[in-house]
C-alpha cells in the first residue's frame, strides 16, 4: 500500500513542525509566590518562654512516653485504620487521574473493524423522482487505524495537567493530615485508658474507705459521741464514691471501643487469639501505687521545627489548592483561543473478500482548528468564576496560615501551664500523703477518733487522682504540642512524595 505512505510522511512533518510549536507554548505564568515564612514569622514566643531548641522532630515523637505498648498500639493503627486506609487509596486515585491528564499531552489512537451489508433507499438515491434506479445491497468491510493529537499551542494540556498534579498533591496533604491526627489521636486515647483504668482502682479503694468512715461514724451516733449531720454527710460521701466508680467504669469502657476502631477492629469482638493479645495491650500496667500511665517527657524533648509552615499538612493542603486554582484560573482565560489538532486516518475499504486490493486503501490526513467565536458570554463567566475561585483559594491559604501559627503558639502555652500544674500535683499529693500518714499515728495513739484518720486517707487518695489526672492532662497536651509543631513524617512508602512547601503572594 505505498499510496498510503505518502500521506502518512507529510503528517509526520506537520507533527514535527507542531511539537515544535508547543515547545514554544507556556504552561500556566509562573504567579507572584514567594515562600510563606516570608511574610509569616515562625518563631513562636511561648517557644521562647519554654527555652526550647530549633531543630528537626523526631517522626516517632510518642517513643518518649517510653510505653512499648502504646508502640504497638500506633503501628498498628498506621497499618490497619480504615480513615488513613482511605486517604491513601485518594492519594493513588489522585496521582492516577494526574497521570491520565499528562497523556492528554500524547498522540491518540484507535483501531476499528467493521463488517455491514447495507442497500440505501429510493429516497437517498432518487430524491427529486429523476427515475434513478436504485442500486443493489453491498457488503462492505472496513478497517481503519485513526491517531490524532491536539497541539497544546497556547498552554491549555499543560496546566490542566499541572492542575491535576497539585489536585494530588492535595489529597496527598491530606493522607499525611489524617497520619498525624491518627497518632495523636491513639495516644490521647490510651492515655485516657490508663487513666481510667487508675481511677477505677482509686474509686474502689476510696469507696471502700467511705464505707467504713460511714460504718464508723453509725457506730459514734448511736454511742452519742457524733450526731446525725456526721453520719449523712459520711453517706452522702460513699454514695458520690459509688457513682463517680460507675462513670468511671463506663468511660473506661467507651475507649477502649474507640482505640479498637481506631486500629481497625470491632470492639466486640471475643474469644480469638488475637482478642487475647489484644487484652494483653490494654491490660493495666500495674505498679506498687496501681495502674500507671506512661511517662510524662521532659519540656527538653520538645524542638521548634525551623520549617514549622512547611511541616505542616494543612498548609501544604491549602497551598495545593491555591495553586490549582491559579492554573484553573489560567485554563479560563485561555479558553477563548483556538485548538489545533493533527488527524490521521489510512485503512481498507471494500466489498467482502476485496480488501486485499490496492483499491480498498482509503486515508484522510490534515490538521484541524477548532475556534468557538460564538458563546453568548459563557467564557467570560467561566473566567469570572475562576478568578472568584482564586480568591477564595488565597483567602483561606492565607487562614490557614494564620490559624496554624495560633494553634502552634496555644498547644506550647497549653503543655507548659499543664507540666507546671502536675509538678504542683505531685507536691499536693506528698502533703496529702503525710497528713494521712501522720493522722493515722495520732488515731493509733488515741489522740483523735479514727474517723479523722479514714477522713484523711480518703483526701490523701482524691489528691492522688488529681495527680494522675494532671499527669495525663499533661500527656494529652504533649500530643497536642506535637501535632501542632508537625513534630512528624511520613513513612516514604505510605504515601507518593512529601507535599510542597508552602506559598504566600503579595496580592490577591
Amino acid at each position: 500500500m505505498p499510496s498510503i505512505l505518502q500521506p502518512m510522511r507529510h503528517a509526520a512533518l506537520i507533527a514535527l513542525l507542531a511539537a515544535t510549536l508547543t515547545g514554544c507554548a507556556s504552561v500556566a505564568p509562573t504567579s507572584a509566590i514567594a515562600p510563606a515564612s516570608q511574610r509569616h514569622g515562625s518563631t513562636l514566643p511561648a517557644a521562647t518562654e519554654l527555652g526550647l531548641s530549633t531543630g528537626t522532630p523526631s517522626r516517632h515523637w510518642w517513643h518518649a512516653l517510653q510505653d512499648e505498648r502504646l508502640n504497638t498500639l500506633v503501628s498498628t493503627a498506621m497499618q490497619h485504620n480504615q480513615d488513613r486506609l482511605a486517604a491513601v487509596a485518594a492519594v493513588r486515585q489522585a496521582r492516577a487521574l494526574a497521570g491520565l491528564a499528562e497523556r492528554d499531552a500524547l498522540p491518540q489512537g484507535s483501531l476499528s473493524a467493521q463488517a455491514q451489508a447495507q442497500r440505501p433507499s429510493l429516497a437517498e438515491v432518487d430524491p427529486y423522482r429523476q427515475g434513478l434506479d436504485r442500486p443493489p445491497s453491498q457488503r462492505l468491510a472496513t478497517i481503519a487505524q485513526m491517531v490524532s493529537w491536539e497541539i497544546d499551542l497556547f498552554g491549555r494540556v499543560g496546566t490542566a495537567s499541572a492542575v491535576a498534579q497539585r489536585q494530588a498533591d492535595a489529597a496527598e496533604a491530606t493522607a499525611h493530615s489524617a497520619e498525624a491526627l491518627l497518632q495523636a489521636e491513639v495516644v490521647r486515647h490510651y492515655v485516657l485508658l490508663r487513666l481510667y483504668q487508675h481511677d477505677l482502682a482509686r474509686w474502689q479503694e476510696e469507696r471502700d474507705t467511705l464505707r467504713q468512715r460511714y460504718t464508723v461514724v453509725q457506730a459514734r451516733e448511736r454511742a452519742g459521741l457524733a450526731d446525725a449531720r456526721e453520719t449523712w454527710a459520711a453517706q452522702g460521701q460513699w454514695a458520690q464514691s459509688q457513682a463517680a466508680l460507675a462513670q468511671t467504669q463506663a468511660a473506661l469502657h467507651g475507649t477502649r471501643a474507640a482505640l479498637a476502631v481506631l486500629v481497625g477492629r470491632a470492639p466486640t469482638t471475643q474469644g480469638s487469639v488475637q482478642d487475647a493479645a489484644w487484652e494483653a495491650l490494654l491490660a493495666p500496667d500495674t505498679t506498687a501505687t496501681g495502674p500507671a500511665l506512661p511517662a510524662v517527657p521532659a519540656a527538653t524533648g520538645i524542638v521548634q521545627p525551623s520549617d514549622l509552615l512547611a511541616r505542616r499538612p494543612d498548609v501544604a493542603r491549602a497551598d495545593a489548592q491555591l495553586r490549582a486554582a491559579l492554573g484553573e484560573t489560567v485554563l479560563a482565560d485561555r479558553a477563548h483561543l483556538p485548538r489545533l489538532s493533527l488527524n490521521l486516518t489510512a485503512g481498507l475499504n471494500a466489498p467482502f473478500g476485496a480488501l486485499g486490493k490496492s483499491s480498498a486503501a482509503r486515508y484522510a490526513a490534515g490538521p484541524s482548528l477548532q475556534w468557538d467565536w460564538l458563546d453568548a458570554g459563557r467564557i467570560r463567566a467561566r473566567a469570572a468564576a475562576a478568578k472568584a475561585g482564586d480568591e477564595v483559594a488565597w483567602h483561606q491559604f492565607e487562614h490557614t496560615v494564620l490559624q496554624a501559627l495560633a494553634d502552634s503558639e496555644s498547644a506550647l502555652r497549653n503543655w507548659g501551664a499543664a507540666h507546671s500544674a502536675w509538678q504542683q500535683a505531685q507536691q499536693a499529693e506528698a502533703a496529702a500523703a503525710s497528713a494521712a500518714q501522720y493522722a493515722q499515728s495520732r488515731a493509733h495513739a488515741g489522740l483523735e477518733p479514727p474517723t479523722e484518720a479514714l477522713q484523711q486517707q480518703a483526701q490523701w487518695l482524691q489528691a492522688r487522682r488529681s495527680a494522675i489526672a494532671q499527669q495525663a492532662d499533661a500527656l494529652q497536651a504533649y500530643a497536642q504540642v506535637q501535632l501542632a509543631l508537625a513534630a512528624w513524617q511520613p513513612d516514604t512508602q505510605n504515601t507518593a512524595s512529601e507535599p510542597g512547601a508552602p506559598v504566600a503572594r503579595a496580592t490577591p
